[in-house]
């Protein structure tokens, strides 16, 4: 027995599941000589104590009354959607890996029938969902009260290399709210031949950036390669300061898909230990793009964060391989070595936190090297009407967050930029009165979610990316305003809800357009059944936090079809947009890729184009065609296989 079939064990045991009495000795028998899992144990205990969890007791007769009360109501409750977690794979190697949804629409154990394998699937975090909020909620909370921090950590990272098995590093980090930031990373490690060390620094003051580390070449040793832009836009993406090192508000926005493992003390600290894959966690390790030479992590790699429970600032993270053959194909691929799960390949841990403000001599930006200007003119607000040509919307706090610059971007007379900040929380507005584009201002696509504001109108949503926040556009009568942030969705639709402005729908110019000869309209959801002469089918298991986004009907002469877009409600995360998109057929369409298998969809025989991850079959008259670049070929047959005409909720 390894530490994740005992975690996985103790876990069941601890929320009152039967486990078999040969399993029950190998755990006891595994406890006895695993110090690692006794703390799990004690933690797992601890942690349902503090958060007050307890054991349901036995229904095993309210099935039919539940489901009588559940058929009872609306038919939107009906449709709920389940959400689908990352796959959690057999131990074995090349067994199939099994999805374990988050059944959403019952309250009571009913068992679901698995759409892959069969068996019962089960939600292994259930337990800790109360948890997992309470962890996004204070780190939301915490962010607009970290003014300053300076920690140091100790880096080790395996399998860099045959010849670099291990790789030692210290990294520092500096923050002073708003703007002010610098890291540096010190690489230890004695290579065995000639190399260039892997520093790095980023030192970023205000509208003044700087980064510095070896440049990419195809020798072991390489030149340092440095970089600096003036007149940097306030909070830019394109200049980015990685704030996540100091409170990680992106990377724990939303509960969903965070599992709660348990509360320790680390460096003193009262800490909480949480666990989220590494495609969630990239904002964790910005230095991987800084420069230098970095081994590839796989997506679906667990990140184990320890948080302080006080300021919510991570004390250590660890990267261990996620069990799977996915993960094992993944490894050939990149001609890594078999790397075991019970053995973190990445490690950062906390020497010391300290909360005072650093002294300003270390966000002197170096002189010397090469610059770029984004050209951001700093402006008083008094003079904004004049040198812009129009009174911007520039109240003097929103989403309670103060004022903090005011900016004329590139070509000023064409719009402005208003900054807001507190601690690591930030939002940007931007505002133009002569957008003539087809399109939302700022860079909002037109499968943005449109999404009502409290104070009326509407708005067009789209969530983070790995090089953007937060992001919402408003088109109202005169005036087009983009805002942009780190905060959660919910703050930053509640900031927008603020404003003076009432945000009209799409006009007709940007709905309707022509693509490659067809008529593409963006319609609701429910105009779209009305457009097309099929039933709209949707998924009803999807990846945690995923929802309906915008639909569009396609016309291509007599071909009617539809296509749903669906998104991640508050980050991307690696998985990208889903993309579903139906219409009227008898057979596939032919092949545009070499490289394609065949695959079952319940009684459809489909075909599986891995270079688009692209998954495509015929039932019923109707063509299907569903991808993600984010998402396995499992986890895409397990979204096609939950397919129905009833829509998600």
């Amino acid at each position: 027995m390894n530490h994740d079939q005992a975690e996985r064990l103790l876990s069941a045991r601890l929320d009152g599941e039967r486990i078999s009495p040969r399993a029950a000795a190998a755990l006891e028998s595994h406890l006895e000589s695993c110090a690692t899992c006794r703390a799990f144990e004690r933690g797992a205990y601890r942690l349902r104590e503090a958060t007050r969890f307890q054991l349901a007791p036995a229904v095993p007769d309210l099935v039919d009354e539940v489901m009588a009360a559940v058929s009872a109501e609306a038919g939107a409750e009906r449709s709920k959607v389940r959400v689908l977690r990352p796959s959690i794979p057999s131990r074995r190697r090349g067994m199939l890996p099994r999805l374990v949804p988050l059944v959403a629409a019952l309250v009571v154990g009913a068992i679901v029938g698995s759409l892959l394998v069969g068996g019962p699937w089960r939600d292994p975090v259930a337990e800790s969902a109360l948890a997992a909020e309470d962890v996004s909620e204070g780190i939301a909370a915490a962010a607009v009260r970290l003014d300053a921090y300076q920690a140091t950590f100790a880096m080790s990272e395996r399998n860099l290399s045959p010849q670099v098995p291990v790789r030692e590093l210290t990294m520092g980090v500096w923050f002073e709210a708003p703007e002010r930031f610098r890291l540096d990373v010190v690489d230890h490690t004695a290579y065995p031949d000639p190399t260039t060390p892997t520093d790095l620094r980023l030192v970023v003051d205000g509208s003044d950036w700087y980064s510095a580390g070896p440049a990419p070449c195809p020798s072991a040793t390489c030149p340092t390669r440095e970089s600096v832009v003036r007149n940097r836009l306030p909070f830019s993406t394109t200049a980015p300061i990685p704030t996540d090192l100091v409170l990680p508000l992106s990377t724990f926005a939303q509960p969903d898909g965070i599992r709660v493992l348990g509360r320790g003390t680390l460096l003193g600290h009262q800490a909480v230990r949480v666990e989220v894959p590494f495609e969630r966690a990239e904002a964790l390790f910005p230095f991987l793009s800084l420069g230098g030479d970095w081994r590839p992590f796989f997506a679906r790699d667990r990140v184990r964060v320890w948080l302080d429970e006080r300021n919510w600032f991570p004390l250590r993270w660890d990267v261990f391989p996620a069990p799977s053959a996915e993960r094992d194909a993944w490894e050939l691929r990149f001609g890594m070595p078999d790397e075991s799960a019970r053995e973190a390949v990445f490690s950062a841990v906390a020497l010391d936190v300290d909360l005072n403000v650093p002294d300003g001599s270390v966000f002197d930006i170096p002189m010397g090297a090469d610059a770029s200007d984004q050209g951001a003119r700093p402006i008083d607000l008094a003079d904004v009407s004049r040198l812009a040509g129009f009174e911007p919307v520039a109240p003097g706090r929103v989403a309670g967050l103060d004022r903090y610059r005011v900016v004329l971007p590139s070509g000023g007379a064409n719009g402005t930029l208003v900054a807001y900040a507190d601690g690591v929380a930030y939002l940007t507005l931007g505002e133009t009165r002569t957008w003539d584009a087809d399109a939302p201002f700022g860079p909002i696509g037109l499968q943005a979610e449109e999404i009502p504001l409290s104070g009326g109108g509407v708005a067009y949503f789209e969530p983070a990316t790995a090089g953007a926040g937060r992001r919402l556009a408003i088109h109202a009568a005169g005036t087009d305003l983009y805002l942009e942030s780190n905060l959660p969705r919910a703050a930053l639709l509640a900031a927008a809800a603020e404003l003076p402005v009432e945000g009209l729908p799409m006009p007709e110019s940007w709905r309707v357009r022509q693509v490659a000869g067809a008529t593409v309209q963006r319609v609701p959801l429910g105009g779209a059944r009305e457009l097309v002469p099929f039933p709209v089918e949707l998924p009803r298991v999807l990846p945690a936090g995923f929802g309906v986004a915008s639909a569009e009907v396609v016309e291509a002469g007599a071909r009617t079809g539809v296509t749903v877009y669906l998104r991640d409600r508050e980050a991307d995360a690696g998985i990208g947009t889903i993309r579903l998109h139906l219409e009227p057929a008898t057979s596939l369409p032919p092949a545009t890729s070499a490289t394609q298998s065949i695959v079952r969809i319940g009684d459809a025989t489909g075909r599986y184009t891995p270079d688009r991850a692209q998954l495509e079959w015929v039932r019923d008259g109707l063509y299907h065609s569903l991808d993600a670049p984010g998402l396995a070929l499992v986890d895409l047959l397990a979204i096609a296989g939950s397919m129905g005409p009833e829509p998600p909720a």
